[in-house]
């Protein structure tokens, strides 16, 4: 599949199914994003993996003002 057909593919999704994600999905997922390229190699990335009864807002975990 070429770029371009998965540009034209995306969506972005508003809405979430209240199911459990499978754990290989989850880390298939993350190490994507490990393995992905950052501008001149900076890493700026922070994964954050919540999850069941106590899963919170991102903004609980994330301060914007350190990025």
């Amino acid at each position: 599949m070429e770029f371009i057909d998965l540009a034209r593919r995306r969506c972005s999704v508003r809405a979430y199914r209240d199911e459990k994600v499978e754990e290989e999905k989850i880390e298939a997922i993350l190490q994507a994003a490990r393995i992905a390229p950052s501008a001149c190699n900076r890493q700026p990335v922070y994964l954050i993996v919540s999850q069941g009864e106590e899963r919170k807002p991102l903004s609980d975990f994330v301060s914007f003002e350190s990025l």
